[in-house]
């Protein structure tokens, strides 16, 4: 008897915008159940009143093969600002994105385009999309058939033999292991950050009142995070809101006082009458023991490591975002109780995973920790939620600053 086909399942995950747009997100998931033979996972099919949506989102997320993304302009906004159910998933979508899971597991569609751009929230800025062309749905269609079921509509030949080779040349290099990130023609700045670096690039010099560089922001794996082109046109005073600076280049904000001098580094370059030797910028620079380096024209450039100086800030960045999230009290004031609710229920799921992964089970303050957040039991006041934050951030910050203490001990005891 032969083994019967398995059918992929396939979770929606899409924002509540209009009613329109439910109805669009129904009619795709009747329609990939009907004609596409897929078991289709729907908030409106199988979200019962009454029960955890958050462990729904979850478990539907776990047990998917596929994961569709439905990104129009109101989803972004929420996943980027972690608001509403949206928010939530995000807060369980991203660590999957970037973590073990096959990367064709989500399939992101953008139903259109802003500035020539996909709608598409921060996580997935550097993924490939399917656009979703409204003018030929049919073909939009097809392909997201053949990316459910792993049919690609152009396949790589079959592979030859292997040459027959007279003379065998062997090249040793001490690099050999490493990957060439960058060989561009021009001068290059890398500015090391504790989860990403900065490359300036394009670095241009005319007048004055004309000058241009670009900065890149990009993750230890080499996944371009966000872009920036300064030039003239930027206000002079721009110094003043870094912040704006750091949100644009998608620096995680828990990052931000590691991001300060490389910022401001680049102001340097705008407050010059001529070109200037940038060598000898970066060599100053590095007088200071900043991770900073320089790179000439063509040379190349290996995609930079976690220097030991950070590791520790590599480790527990997603716990000290988590900190950053919730003592924002200016900003989490302005949250309906709803939206705080939502933001209780994600802190509490992922901030226990986090310390897990971080601490480990047998570390003593992962008793602290679990004690605090069982302390949340669902539904209260805004207030109340607020005194929690404060609670959890108690507990969690003496931890990590013990962590802290350890680590540097260690790092110095290695000099």
């Amino acid at each position: 008897m032969k083994n019967e086909e398995k059918v992929p399942h396939v979770f929606i995950s899409y924002s509540w915008s209009s009613e329109d747009h439910k109805e669009w997100v129904l009619d795709l998931a009747n329609k990939l159940m009907k004609e596409s033979g897929v078991e289709v996972i729907l908030d409106r099919w199988h979200g019962v009143v009454g029960h955890d949506r958050f462990e729904f989102m979850e478990n539907s997320i776990k047990i998917a093969d596929k994961v569709l993304v439905i990104c129009d302009k109101d989803y972004c906004e929420k996943a980027n600002t972690r608001r509403g159910g949206v928010g939530t998933e995000t807060m369980i979508i991203t660590p999957n994105i970037y973590n073990n899971t096959k990367q064709e597991k989500f399939i992101p569609i953008s139903l259109g385009e802003e500035n020539g751009e996909y709608f598409l929230p921060d996580f997935f800025k550097s993924r490939f999309a399917l656009g979703w062309n409204y003018e030929d749905i049919d073909k939009s269609y097809k392909e997201l058939e053949r990316l459910i079921w792993e049919e690609p509509l152009l396949k790589p030949p079959v592979r030859g033999k292997r040459p027959n080779f007279d003379e065998v040349e062997v090249v040793e290099s001490k690099k050999a292991n490493k990957s060439i990130f960058d060989t561009s023609n021009e001068e290059r700045v890398i500015w090391l950050l504790p989860r990403g670096f900065l490359i300036f690039n394009d670095i241009t010099y005319r007048s004055y009142d004309s000058w241009s560089v670009v900065a890149h922001y990009y993750n230890y794996d080499g996944e371009w995070k966000q872009g920036t082109h300064y030039h003239d046109s930027y206000s002079k005073e721009w110094d003043r809101y870094l912040d704006i600076q750091f949100d644009k280049l998608s620096i995680p904000k828990a990052d931000w006082l590691w991001s300060t001098t490389p910022l401001k580094f680049l102001m340097g370059l705008r407050e010059v009458n001529e070109k200037i030797d940038i060598k000898e910028m970066v060599e100053s620079a590095q007088k200071c023991d900043y991770p900073v380096f320089y790179f000439a024209p063509s040379e190349p450039i290996e995609l930079p490591e976690v220097p030991p100086e950070y590791e520790f800030y590599y480790k527990t960045g997603k716990l000290r975002d988590i900190i950053n999230k919730i003592e924002d009290n200016k900003r989490n004031l302005q949250f309906s109780s709803e939206e705080l609710i939502e933001m209780a229920i994600s802190v509490k799921h992922s901030l226990y995973l986090e310390s897990l992964n971080y601490f480990g089970e047998q570390h003593p303050s992962i008793i602290f920790i679990k004690e605090v957040l069982d302390e949340y039991k669902g539904t209260i006041s805004k207030e109340e939620i607020l005194q929690w934050f404060k609670k959890v951030i108690a507990v969690l910050r003496p931890a990590l600053n013990y962590e802290r203490e350890v680590w540097i001990k260690q790092l110095n005891s290695k000099m």
